[in-house]
Order: C-alpha cells, then structure tokens, then sequence
C-alpha cells in the first residue's frame, strides 16, 4: 500500500497546481463553498472540482464538511494570493514546468544531461523567453520563495553604510522590495534579462507605491557578459545554484568587474562594494539530496550543489575573498565576499 501511495504522488503535486492556477483558496477565503459553486466561479466542471480537492483533502489541503462544503485549512490558507507566506504560484510551477521536466528524470539518470533538453528543447530559461505565461508563473514562483528570505535580511542584516543595493538576476524584484521596504534610505537596482526586467517595471507601475517606484529601477542586463555598476552592495540569490562551476565563476566575474568600476569611479571616497551571494549550501539532509538531484535534471550540465568550502574555491577563483558566511533559517547561507587583495 505505501509503495501505491508514493507511486501517486506525481499525481498531488499535479492536483495542488490545479488548484492554484483555479485559485480555488481565493474562492474560499470568506467562507465554505459547494464544489457547483467553486466550478461556477472557476468556469470549472463541478464533478472535477469535488474530486479534485477530495484528493487534495487527503494530504490535509482542504476540508470536506458534512454538508458537502469545502473549506481551507491552515496548509491551504497558502495558496492564497494575499497571504503573507503564499505559495500558490511555486505550486503551479512545481505541478506544470518542473513537472513536465521530471517526467524524463530516465534519461537525466542515464547519461547525466538535463532533461530540460528533451522536453523544452533547450534550457527552461529559452523556453520561458518564448512563453510569456510560463515566465510570468516563474517570476511569481521565485517572489514566492524569496520573501521569508527578504524579512530575514533586511531585519537581521547591517545596511547601515549601504545606500545602493544592485540584485543581480533578481527576478521581478521581490528581494530588494523587501529590503527597500524596512530601510527607507536604500535604492536598489534589478538587473536582468530584458524581458524579466521588462515585467518587473511593469508589476511596480501597476502597484502604484510612488515611494517604491523612485527608490527601486530595473536594467537590462546580461550576468555573464556585464552588469551595472555603482552599488555598495551587490546580491547574487538563487542564481548560481542553475549555473555549472564554470558558468557560476563567469557570473562571480562579471559582478566583480562591476565592482572594480564601481570603486574606480568613486575615486576611493565611497565604502569599497560588497558581494552577498545567498545560496542554500550543501548538508547531508533529505533537502540536499532533492535539491542535487532537482539541478541534475532542470539546471544546467555539470551543476551542482556547492558546500563552503566549493564557495571559498569558487570565491577565489572568481577574484573575491569570503569575509563571513551566516545561515539563514530559510535554508539559504549568506556567503559574504569583498575583493580580493593582490
């Protein structure tokens, strides 16, 4: 019976993605609803809607009353668009892209490349550069996981000589969001791919935070040839756990290079840059094992996950010196880096 359980999990994660792409949890947030109304207000059909949060009830995502109502529980109140600690659009991403990716872990397995080449004919980045719906759910799905990290940096981290932050790769911006939000004298850059940056823009338009939209701007940039200068802090989150060592030496590069402008055109008379790059690091736990083999199978050839000892390597190699690494309680480590010294 465990092995039937386990061998059907694919079909929960699918089913949690339903769900979040329906917003079934926005739908129940001001109360209990029968599944004809929760189809109704889904364009849905309601035999599918019953039997879909009953398969989702059984891993405690939604609750079935006795008068054949559906309720959230406290798992579900996170697939909620307004809630805090949402996840919904990490599960759309984990039930659809990376789903779709895994289904050829076969051949990852076999020979070591990723499956991402068989199923989306190159990397999903490509992909997601010629499917619009595909990288907005991935943007959204990176601001999902990147907020408790942003509340932890900016309440436990020193931005007292920092009054420029530029987030490398950052995404549409959630970072520097919430670290321009908890320091009021900080602006911040996100440099990115055009059409990241392009939607990032676009999102802080429509939010209408006249204070957010003078101190925080997006460029467009590519990591590994260059990236702008000016900061007195420098991130790199969740970029080099998708990239091989070489490529992640690349990227270290080109953040170094703007650094050295950066103290160049300062003339000496600003506080010399510093790089923070935040990255789940390796332990022997179950998430390190999941986590290796996810970038196997999704990231880029050779990539893998680094311990601190392959930071400080990789550092060095790159130009830079490790001043500190700090962990973080959401799994991630700050990898503190400045200059190196010749």
């Amino acid at each position: 019976m465990q092995l039937l359980q386990l061998a059907g999990m694919g079909w929960i994660s699918r089913s949690l993605s339903v769900a979040a792409r329906l917003g079934i949890a926005d739908q129940l947030a001001d109360g209990p609803k029968t599944p004809a109304e929760l189809a109704e207000l889904t364009d849905s059909h309601p035999d599918g809607v019953l039997y879909l949060l009953r398969v989702l009830g059984i891993v405690g995502a939604f609750k079935e009353n006795e008068d054949g109502t559906f309720e959230l529980t406290d798992l579900s109140q996170q697939l909620r668009d307004d809630h805090p600690q949402s996840m919904r659009y990490w599960c759309v991403l984990g039930g659809e892209m990376y789903y779709d990716v895994w289904r050829d872990l076969l051949t990852t397995v076999k020979t070591g490349k990723p499956a991402s080449r068989s199923e989306y004919g190159g990397s999903i980045y490509a992909y997601m550069d010629k499917d619009t719906d595909a990288g907005e759910v991935y943007d959204k799905a990176m601001a999902d996981i990147t907020r408790p990290a942003a509340v932890e940096l900016a309440r436990d981290f020193d931005f007292s000589r920092i009054r420029k932050v530029i987030d490398v790769g950052g995404g549409t911006g959630h970072l520097l969001k919430g670290i321009l939000g908890a320091h009021s004298d900080i602006e911040g850059v996100v440099a990115d791919r055009a059409d990241v940056a392009e939607r990032g823009a676009k999102q802080l338009a429509e939010e209408g935070d006249p204070d957010m939209g003078r101190r925080l701007s997006f460029a467009e940039s590519d990591f590994f040839e260059e990236v702008p200068s000016g900061g007195d802090a420098y991130f790199l989150k969740n970029v080099l756990h998708n990239w091989s060592p070489e490529s992640s030496v690349r990227i270290m590069q080109t953040v170094r290079k703007a650094m050295e402008r950066t103290v160049e055109e300062s003339e000496g008379l600003a506080p010399e840059p510093v790089l923070f790059v935040i990255e789940p690091l390796l332990g022997h736990d179950n998430a390190s094992a999941i986590r290796s083999l996810f970038q196997m199978v999704v990231c880029e050839e050779g990539t893998r996950i680094r311990s601190e000892d392959d930071m400080r390597k990789q550092a060095a190699e790159a130009g830079f010196e490790v001043r500190s690494i700090k962990n973080l309680s959401t799994e991630h480590s700050v990898v503190e880096c400045v200059l190196a010294r010749d």
